[in-house]
């Protein structure tokens, strides 16, 4: 496949899961992987079965004979390649690289030393999780990809790179800053629906409930509000009695969570009191039924029903 400057021979440093998905995706698109740099001999022998392409245990043997050289190691591992690469002879050949990175630590500030080496360097960084190394190149498709560049050169190529990908690019600026709090919307939105979940197992198991049936119906109500919030925005998709303003409501859960035996309080008291928060600035939730629920995750008690409960009719 072509490009804007026609075909590419591409070399990949890292043989994990990232790497071996975008070496497949790359191969599936047409184009050229030429070989893989891993750090074990696990990771070689599996980039040499999956990939079919030679690998070796040096980033500079990688960044041999290709146009393009894509860094996907693990975040501890970027700043040592990126070194060992901006230290390559004199006699490597291209003399001149197109470096990518796919990991969102530093941004485009932790290519520094590439490109004062005289290679184009740049950033493309998929939102994406991939599970094991045995995913199909299709596992990046549709997903996001964040994009760093210092020049539009860099960042068309990117773009179209991000394409061919079947990824979605996007522009981030090249403040590290910037990349750090992209890094941990990422963390929060791969990792807080599964963190909440589990919390709700421990919840329902509090109540006895079977494990298979809690995480049929509670799984289907988180999957459900976040496609809501996908749809129509996190703030318009709360629902329930804090929006409501329902204090008694959510102080006889805040009751039941910090009696329950486990420790689901530590994530249950700060959600509700955001989502309060969230609503009431947004206009959902009037001031005073803000301040009732406010109160009632204070103090649940002054919201407890008087005497012994009544019987429905």
């Amino acid at each position: 496949m072509e490009l804007e400057l026609g075909p590419l021979r591409f070399g990949i440093v890292g043989a994990g899961r990232l790497g071996l998905t975008i070496g497949r995706a790359l191969q599936q698109q047409g184009f050229e992987l030429v070989h893989v740099a891993a750090a074990t001999a696990d990771g070689s022998e599996r980039a040499t079965h999956v990939l079919g392409v030679p690998s070796h245990d040096d980033p500079v043997a990688a960044s041999q004979q290709v146009d393009c050289l894509l860094l996907c190691v693990p975040d501890d591992a970027l700043a040592g390649v990126v070194a060992r690469l901006a230290g390559r002879p004199d006699g490597s050949s291209p003399i001149r690289l197109r470096i990518v990175s796919t990991s969102a630590l530093g941004g485009i500030d932790v290519l520094a030393p590439l490109a004062a080496a005289g290679h184009d360097v740049g950033v493309l960084h998929p939102v994406a999780s991939v599970a094991d190394h045995h995913e199909g190149p299709d596992a990046l498709a549709g997903a996001g990809a964040a994009i760093g560049a210092t020049d539009e050169p860099t960042r068309t190529f990117l773009h179209a790179l991000a394409h061919a990908l079947s990824l979605r690019p996007f522009d981030l600026g090249a403040d590290a800053g910037t990349w750090a709090l992209h890094a941990a919307c990422c963390t929060l939105a791969a990792n807080g629906p599964a963190v909440l979940l589990a919390a709700v197992d421990d919840l329902a198991a509090e109540a006895s409930m079977h494990e298979g049936v809690a995480r049929g119906a509670y799984g289907r109500l988180a999957a459900s509000a976040v496609e809501r919030a996908v749809r129509s925005g996190p703030v318009e998709s709360l629902a329930g009695p804090i929006v409501r303003g329902d204090a008694a409501a959510v102080a006889a859960q805040v009751a039941a969570v910090r009696a329950s035996g486990s420790q689901a309080d530590a994530l249950f008291i700060p959600i509700v009191a955001t989502a309060a928060n969230q609503a009431f600035t947004a206009g959902r939730l009037g001031m005073d039924g803000h301040r009732a629920v406010l109160e009632a995750i204070l103090d649940p008690s002054q919201f407890a029903p008087e005497g012994p409960p009544q019987e429905q009719p």
